[in-house]
C-alpha cells in the first residue's frame, strides 16, 4: 500500500494510540471523534497495513521451555520443571514449585519404591500437597537425622510420617541427631539397630527429594547444621549443601570436619538413587543451585523461572 499523506498518517497514529495504548473501545473513539465505529475499524486496519502497529504475542511458556531445555543441556539433567517467578510473593513461588514436585512424585512412585526425603521449606510444602489417587506400597525414609530446630519444616520424622500417610506406605524414623559431637559418637550411633534400619533404606532408594542449602544463608533460612558451623564451611569454599554435604561453586563435594560427624545419607548412596529431585526457589539461590547442579547429584530440577534464568546467567558469565 502506498504511503499516506502526513495528515492522514497522523490520524492513524492518533487512533492507534487511543485504541492500543489508552485501551479505549472502537465505539468510545468514534464518539470522541464524532465519526462512525466502522470508520474507526477501517482506520485501525490501515494502521496495521502501514506497519504503524506491530502486535507481538508473548507466550511465557515458550520462555520457560527454552530455559528448561538450556538447563537440561548444560547440566545433563533428565528433567527440568519451571514455574513462573512470583515477583510479589516468595511464598507463592515456593508453593508453586512444591505443587509441581508433588504432582511429579505422585505420578512416578510405584509399589516397592523407596522414597527418601530431605527437609526444607519447599519440601515441607510439597508433602502438604501430595495427593496420590490410590494407595502405593512404598517405604519412606529420612535422608538426615533431626536438626533440633523448632521450625515445622525442620522436623524430619514428622515429614516422613505425613508422607507415608498420604500414600498408605511405611514410614521409617531416624531417631538420632543430624550432627553429633565427634566421629566416635557418630560411629557408635551408626551401629544402633534403628539407625542401621534406616541406612538400609538408603541403599534401596529409588527416589530422593531434597532442597539445596545456601551459604551464606539467605534471610529466613534455617541453618540446619548450626550457625557455629557455617563460617567453617564457607572458609572451605562451600557455597551450598545437598543433604548437608557441602560443595563449592565448581560442584566439588567438600570433606570437612563436619563430614565425619554427620548422621545421614552418604554421597555414594545418593548417586546410586535413580531419581534425585532437587527443589529450590528465589534468585538469591542461583550460586548454590549452579554449584549443586555441577555435583552430578541431581537428575530432576524443580525451580522458578527467575532462578533458572539467574543460574544460566552465571553459566554464561
Amino acid at each position: 500500500m502506498p504511503d499516506l499523506p502526513s495528515d492522514q498518517m497522523a490520524t492513524l497514529v492518533q487512533i492507534a494510540n487511543m485504541y492500543y495504548k489508552d485501551n479505549l473501545s472502537q465505539q468510545a473513539i468514534a464518539n470522541r471523534l464524532g465519526v462512525s465505529r466502522s470508520l474507526i475499524a477501517t482506520y485501525l486496519q490501515r494502521a496495521r497495513d502501514q506497519d504503524l502497529v506491530r502486535i507481538e504475542i508473548v507466550d511465557p511458556r515458550d520462555d520457560a521451555a527454552n530455559l528448561a531445555l538450556a538447563l537440561r543441556r548444560e547440566f545433563g539433567l533428565e528433567g527440568v520443571t519451571l514455574v513462573p517467578h512470583g515477583h510479589k510473593s516468595d511464598e507463592l513461588t515456593r508453593r508453586a514449585v512444591a505443587a509441581e514436585t508433588a504432582k511429579f512424585i505422585d505420578s512416578q512412585l510405584r509399589d516397592g519404591d523407596v522414597l527418601g526425603l530431605g527437609w526444607g521449606r519447599t519440601t515441607s510444602r510439597m508433602v502438604d500437597l501430595l495427593a496420590p489417587t490410590q494407595p502405593v506400597s512404598i517405604d519412606v525414609a529420612p535422608l538426615l537425622g533431626e536438626s533440633g530446630q523448632e521450625s515445622t519444616y525442620s522436623q524430619m520424622n514428622h515429614l516422613i510420617l505425613r508422607t507415608a500417610q498420604h500414600f498408605g506406605g511405611r514410614p521409617h524414623f531416624l531417631l538420632a541427631p543430624m550432627v553429633v559431637g565427634s566421629p566416635e559418637l557418630r560411629d557408635m550411633l551408626s551401629r544402633d539397630m534403628v539407625v542401621r534400619e534406616v541406612a538400609a533404606q538408603w541403599d534401596r532408594m529409588t527416589m530422593a527429594c531434597f532442597g539445596i542449602g545456601v551459604l551464606p544463608p539467605t534471610p529466613g533460612m534455617i541453618v540446619y547444621v548450626g550457625d557455629a558451623h557455617a563460617p567453617m564451611l564457607m572458609s572451605e569454599g562451600a557455597v551450598g549443601d545437598v543433604c548437608v554435604h557441602p560443595f563449592n561453586q565448581h560442584g566439588v563435594i567438600l570433606k570437612t570436619p563436619l563430614t565425619d560427624c554427620l548422621i545421614g545419607v552418604g554421597v555414594k548412596q545418593l548417586r546410586r538413587t535413580p531419581c534425585r529431585i532437587a527443589v529450590a526457589s528465589g534468585i538469591e539461590k542461583a550460586n548454590a543451585v549452579s554449584g549443586a547442579l555441577r555435583t552430578g547429584l541431581i537428575t530432576h530440577l524443580f525451580v522458578d523461572t527467575g532462578l533458572a534464568a539467574a543460574v544460566l546467567a552465571l553459566v554464561e558469565a
